[in-house]
């Protein structure tokens, strides 16, 4: 029994380091991997895993986006890219699917003012209530550049 107990230990961290997915980020320790700064906000924060399971932490969806324009890297470098939903505080999205509203009035860590929803429905609640204009992930390599 103690042989299964010892060879699981060790096989289920190693199929868990292969992983396309995001992991909970400690909010108040761990540190951006852009600009160096404490992730906070738990509406926010975002990842991205590498191919080989590697996480990089980001205080907001500007450093994740600049991270990635900064470092030329492209699709075929990473396995996933994680967002902080603003609707439900501390849950990651996809980047990929998720819709993005840009408002000036919702102040993001960095100051881009962008965040970003799972669902239409998300969306219009936020929208109806604050205005703003809507984006795709593609917009916001643009955005970033313009800081």
């Amino acid at each position: 029994m103690k042989k299964y107990f010892l060879l699981f230990s060790v096989i289920i961290p190693l199929i868990n380091a292969c992983s396309n997915r995001p992991e909970p980020i400690a909010y108040g320790e761990d540190e951006c991997e852009f600009c160096k700064m404490i992730v906070m906000d738990k509406r926010y924060g975002a990842e991205l895993v590498t191919d080989k399971g590697k996480i990089y932490k980001f205080d907001s969806i500007e450093c994740l986006v600049g991270y990635i324009d900064n470092k030329k890297i492209n699709k075929n470098d990473y396995s996933s890219v994680w967002v902080g939903s603003y609707a439900k505080p501390g849950n990651l999205i996809d980047a990929g699917t998720a819709i993005y509203l840009k408002n000036d009035d919702l102040r993001s860590p960095m100051g881009l003012n962008v965040l970003a929803v799972k669902t239409e429905e998300q969306l219009s609640y936020i929208f109806n209530r604050y205005g703003g204009k809507r984006l795709v992930w593609e917009n916001l390599f643009p955005l970033v550049k313009e800081m």
